[in-house]
């Protein structure tokens, strides 16, 4: 897909999954500065049954100027959806409807899958960033934006672990990218809360681990989602 070709739309919306991450939004943010630049009417939005809640993503929004809105219940069908480190009918993508649907993504396909028309999908990159600025540097546009840059690098940095998982695609925009490194210090240095910790710990107090099929579970109580991905991903790194 070439970005050139969503142009033939207006009111489009483009769609974070569920509980977003910073890939997704940074994602989502770069893709609608794009439109922006287009003269396209154009929205970023995510849906669920709540809002976000981690500290650094929050931070991430307001110091970067996201207009990121939460749409917990659908408002009107959009011309296009374009779906961004996600893809429409999986379990975090709420339905929200339209009259065509495009996929930007980096996830592996399911077996059997049907990919709309217009999709761009590729699992050679860490992160939907990388995906996406290659599009943007496809389509000729001038990435030159600061804040765009900032959250380019922070989405690729949170969704590959520190860049221990980026791909050639991926170190190939880091090179390209002049971000500011104030903001990325920022978000960096928020910390987990202090109910955030007792849930680790929690899952920690609680964890078995079987050593045959290697695979581990850790219970932990009610918490925000996202701890569930900071649980994970301490446990997968050791």
């Amino acid at each position: 897909m070439i970005l050139e070709s969503i142009l033939a739309y207006d009111n489009i919306v483009i769609q974070c999954h569920d509980d977003p991450d910073a890939d997704a939004v940074a994602s989502g943010y770069a893709l609608l500065k794009y439109l922006d630049s287009k003269g396209k009417t154009s929205r970023l939005v995510y849906g669920g049954k709540r809002q976000i809640g981690k500290r650094s993503l929050l931070l991430m929004i307001e110091k970067l100027g996201i207009p990121l809105k939460y749409l917990p219940i659908p408002e009107g069908e959009a011309e296009l959806l374009v779906t961004v480190d996600c893809r429409a009918g999986q379990r975090n993508v709420s339905p929200m409807p339209c009259r065509t649907l495009a996929v930007i993504d980096h996830h592996e396909l399911a077996p059997g899958e049907i990919l709309p028309a217009l999709h761009e999908v590729r699992t050679d990159c860490g992160a939907c960033v990388s995906l996406v600025w290659t599009l943007l540097t496809q389509a000729g546009f001038p990435v030159e934006n600061r804040l765009l840059f900032t959250a380019l690098y922070y989405g690729l940095y949170m969704d590959t672990q520190k860049f221990k998982g980026a791909e050639k695609l991926d170190r190939e925009m880091l090179d390209a990218l002049r971000f500011d490194w104030d903001i990325i210090l920022q978000l960096q240095s928020v910390g987990l809360a202090l109910n955030d910790f007792q849930t680790a710990g929690s899952a920690f107090a609680n964890l078995h681990y079987n050593p045959d099929y290697r695979f581990a579970a850790a219970p932990v109580n009610t918490c925000e989602p996202y701890m569930l991905g900071v649980v994970s991903d301490m446990i997968s790194s050791y």
